[in-house]
């Protein structure tokens, strides 16, 4: 029995909800102080920017479970030194007193362990499945997990403990004694599973100390709690002999190779970072056994059933293939590749994302998409075929750069030599990737002798299968392939097998002494003995199927908007502004609203308003004093903010955009040094830099997305070379960015946002604050901290501004533009042939397709006429950019593109007071890209439908296909 902390009503919020804390032989220790949390996969596949600032707020003790309860799943404490040096206390107790009992013993807990699974089965699958394991594979998993623990397995394990024999009037005991103390660090894919198997090792009497993952310790936590701990109770065996603890890696590590009380350490990880914790646990003094990653190969013989061979290559991509029993080879026979390469890819195509829970669903969220990217661009610079992948897609098959899926992917090499050259059959693909290696045409018996000393010859070490019915082909390759765990001949490549382990092998999968692996057997060593008398032998136990997942209410983030939302459409059938149809074009309904209604009272997610539309009234509210900038004083202001903290509501909107003159003007002035045009014209040659370099990888593919090739990180780069801060995950910072900027009455975990927007705010002052330099941030608290210009308020609201909307005006302006030429191919001919044009062409570009098509927040302080109407004090105005900027008054037939026309005073990037400061690098961005993507991509054509993004305040894409021709030699920059 543990006794469990009393939980806090606000981490406490809904049914289900677990709470762990430290597990100290078997109880749980009182008194955490800091917790990891584990949110429900449905709502981090769903909105994953949105539920990871979430995560990262709880966990920082920012916010409390309360404000989304639906979503959580449990959370974990944090265990501290003192637990560490705790849970090694006690395990090495009870080891001495475990250590010694005899086998009958032991069965015993075997069966207990066994029967307490098989009654949490239903319940373990489920939250398998809310961690983010399709149910398929939970199931597949749990079962597994049931038959390793079947009475084959365990009573032929419990068989190698001892065996008796009688010589020369003698009876001789060949038995394993336990190691003593064995310390696991489970993988972050599969932990609770992993340690389900590392349990086995308490069979041969070992004492276990378990790491948990911080990224998924529910499932694992669940298990051990009430699975294991009451089984040692069941059997009679000492509680101490478990324990768990959710810590960091490094730390646990430290401390184990640093204790005398450590004997063993069993590590799960990759084959890079085992090899140093093999040298680390060596000289130490601890005994290493390693769990590692593999390539997997199957062998497909010419006799092979096609359709038996799709279906087992397809498990390649079960778990998007981040198990490490997954295949990740295939070697195909030449006489039938074709045909199965032609139905393994029309299958491999149908494969979608979707939630966990639903049982078609087989692919799991991929966080490797920089391997999985690196691997495809490594085949096609090989000569190897990419027959299918290589996007990041969203729950709904949607390419994203924030997408949380990897596309599943089939690669195929013709000639051994080649595939053998390949990062994804030399290294382990922890993705949804599968390479088909076909020989080269030959005699039967030169390919049969290649493949099978290509399958037995690999760098890997954990199993290999075989399709094949001819029997002289079954017996080489099992004659032959003795360089892995387990093989598997005609029989499914991940089912769980009796007798069999899910674990181990040699080389780069294990070590030099691996094997496959029963922990029970690699915890202990061997020891002869003689003596006198006999003990009962162990009694085999019963076995039960896995039970089917509980399935739950799948979780998805929602938008509340206030009544009347969304408002009729406009005569016509026009949408109205602001709507998602109104976005994704927006003239139609900006130019009636001009000839009909110039100052027009609309509804927006962030309450009523006034929309100007024609380019003198935009400019004049740019610069009328009853105007205000201050969000908080404006009605859609206060709205859109008051999902915010409060506190850092507060704090941050004290910034240039959200300010009036004078302050307004005195913050200018503090910024305006950076942002001379003659040091902006300095980013010139970075920018060339960093868009010839993205160009280069893309470059011999023929097609793919401006924005995520060019476009995104070109504007990420900029903007944090200006700031001087360490750049983040660009793409997670990127869009959780949009949604904060959002025009949108309630953005879904828009706290957290907040939160994590302000953390890093706080991290990037700090580090300025210890290591100046010439940079934005460095400027801003040099005015802080040595001139007293600004307040600590006022810095921290400057970062958070430029964070928010430093990055933005370059990434649309490179994109509205190139969509512009894209859609009009005349004028890019035009712009292509004729380099004079640019100084022209790209201010016309900004006019016609304003990057921020509305300014921020605007409010009356008193009435203000625009024309024949009078604006109330106290309203919200939306200054249209975008409609000013086709005002036929200003700019005739201003719907043509005309590269030629001058546009002196366009409003792309404000007016007045309030004029872009980094306008400059804007708009040098958009033209060194544009310029250069057309030089270096010729016959540049779109490929495919753009997408704009859901946002009210920006217009700007989220994807730009395109195609163009591949030259045979690139011309030279």
């Amino acid at each position: 029995m543990t006794c469990q902390e009393p939980r806090s009503p606000a981490t406490a919020p809904a049914e289900g909800f677990l709470d762990f804390g430290p597990l100290i032989g078997g109880v749980t220790a009182p008194g955490p102080v800091e917790w990891v949390h584990a949110l429900r996969a449905t709502a981090l596949i769903d909105d994953p920017v949105g539920a990871t600032c979430y995560r990262n707020a709880l966990d920082s003790g920012r916010m409390s479970g309360d404000a989304h309860p639906e979503i959580l799943l449990g959370r974990c404490a944090v265990a501290g030194p003192g637990h560490l040096e705790g849970a090694l206390r006690t395990a090495r107790q009870a080891a001495d007193v475990w250590g010694g009992s005899p086998l009958p013993r032991r069965a015993a807990l075997a069966e207990a362990f066994r029967t307490r699974l098989r009654d949490h089965a239903e319940a373990l699958t489920g939250l398998l499945v809310e961690e983010g394991h399709p149910v398929r594979l939970a199931r597949t998993e749990v079962a597994g997990l049931l038959t390793f623990f079947g009475p084959e397995t365990t009573d032929w394990c419990l068989r190698q403990l001892e065996t008796r024999h009688s010589a020369d009037g003698r009876t001789v005991v060949v038995r394993r004694v336990p190691d003593g103390v064995v310390c696991v660090q489970p993988p972050q894919n599969t932990p609770a599973l992993s340690v389900g198997a590392a349990f086995q090792s308490v069979l041969a009497g070992n004492a276990l100390v378990v790491r948990l993952s911080r990224q998924a310790p529910i499932a694992a936590m669940f298990l051990l709690e009430r699975v294991a701990v009451p089984a040692l109770a069941d059997a009679d065996a000492p509680p101490g002999l478990l324990s768990a603890l959710c810590t960091d890696p490094a730390q646990a590590l430290d401390t184990w190779l640093a204790s005398p009380l450590v004997d063993d350490v069993l590590y799960f990880g990759d084959s890079v970072r085992g090899a140093r914790m093999e040298q680390a646990c060596l000289a130490a003094g601890k005994k290493p056994v390693l769990e590692l990653g593999g390539n997997d190969m199957v062998m497909v013989w010419r006799d092979a059933p096609l359709e038996q061979a799709v279906e087992l290559l397809l498990e390649s991509y079960h778990g998007s293939g981040q198990i490490c029993c997954a295949p990740n080879v295939a070697l195909i026979h030449p006489a039938i590749a074709d045909q199965l390469t032609e139905r393994l890819t029309e299958r491999v195509r149908a494969l979608r994302p979707g939630f966990p829970d639903d049982p078609s669903v087989v692919l799991a969220a991929t966080p490797n998409t920089a391997g999985y990217d690196a691997a495809l661009a490594d085949a096609r610079r090989a000569g190897a075929r990419v027959l299918t992948g290589g996007r990041h897609l969203d729950v709904n098959g949607r390419q994203s750069d924030t997408a949380v899926f990897a596309e599943p992917a089939l690669i195929r090499a013709d000639g051994l030599a080649r595939a053998r050259e390949l990062r994804s059959v030399r290294e382990e693909t922890f993705f949804p990737l599968l390479t088909l290696a076909v020989p080269d045409p030959a005699p039967e018996d030169e390919i049969l002798t290649a493949m099978v000393s290509f399958v037995s010859t690999g760098a890997y070490g954990l199993r290999n299968s075989l399709l094949a019915q001819a029997p002289e082909v079954i017996d080489r390759f099992v004659r032959d392939v003795r360089s892995c765990g387990q093989l598997r001949v005609n029989d499914s490549h991940l089912a769980g097998v009796p007798y069999l382990s899910n674990h181990g092998g040699p080389g780069l999968s294990g070590d030099r002494h691996g094997e496959l692996n029963y922990p029970m057997l690699r915890t202990s060593r061997l020891q002869g003995v003689s003596v006198a008398t006999s003990t009962v032998p162990p009694t085999p136990a019963a076995t039960a199927p896995c039970v089917p997942a509980r399935r739950r209410p799948r979780v998805e983030a929602v938008r509340e908007y206030p009544p009347g939302w969304p408002p009729e459409a406009l005569p016509g059938g026009l949408p109205a502004p602001f709507t998602e149809a109104f976005q994704h074009d927006p003239y139609p309904t900006l130019h009636w609203l001009r000839e009909h209604r110039p100052v027009s009272r609309v509804s927006s997610p962030d309450g009523h308003g006034w929309l100007l539309t024609r380019y003198d009234d935009v400019r004049q509210a740019h610069t009328d004093p009853r105007v205000t900038c201050d969000s908080k004083r404006t009605a859609a202001g206060r709205t859109w903010l008051r999902h915010w903290p409060a506190e850092l509501r507060e704090r941050l909107f004290t910034h240039l955009l959200d300010a009036d003159n004078p302050r307004h003007a005195d913050m200018r002035a503090v910024m305006r040094p950076f942002f001379t045009p003659a040091r902006q014209e300095q980013w010139r040659s970075r920018v060339q830099h960093l868009v010839d370099t993205r160009i280069d990888r893309v470059v011999g593919q023929g097609r793919g997305d401006l924005m995520a090739a060019v476009a995104y990180p070109l504007g990420g780069n900029v903007l944090f070379s200006v700031l001087g801060a360490t750049p983040p995950r660009m793409d997670h910072l990127r869009a959780m960015i949009w949604r904060t900027a959002e025009w949108n009455n309630d953005v879904p975990y828009v706290a957290a946002l907040a939160h994590e927007i302000d953390a890093f705010v706080r991290k990037a002052v700090a580090e300025k604050r210890h290591t100046p330099g010439d940079d934005l941030i460095s400027l801003l608290v040099r005015a802080r901290d040595e001139d007293g210009l600004l307040s600590e308020d006022e810095l921290h609201g400057q970062v958070m501004m430029m964070l928010v909307a430093g990055q933005d005006p370059s990434i649309n302006s490179v994109g509205n533009s190139l969509h512009a030429l894209l859609t009009h191919p005349a004028r890019l001919a035009e712009l292509r042939d004729d380099p004079s044009l640019t100084e022209t062409a790209f201010g016309e570009l900004l006019r016609y397709e304003s990057p921020l098509p509305f300014t921020s927040w605007r409010g009356t302080l008193e009435p203000v006429d625009f024309g024949e109407v009078t604006i109330p004090a106290n309203e919200s105005l939306f200054l249209c950019l975008g409609a000013a900027n086709r005002d036929p008054a200003r700019y005739p037939d201003p719907d043509r593109l005309d590269l030629r026309r001058p546009t002196p005073g366009h409003l792309a990037f404000g007016h007045g007071a309030h004029y872009c400061l980094g306008a400059h690098i804007g708009r040098m961005t958009a033209e060194t890209a544009v310029t250069t993507v057309l030089r270096r991509l010729p016959g540049l054509r779109l490929d495919g439908t753009p997408r704009w993004r859901p946002s009210m305040f920006e217009r700007g894409l989220s994807t730009l296909p395109v195609a163009w021709d591949t030259p045979q030699q690139e011309t030279a920059r």
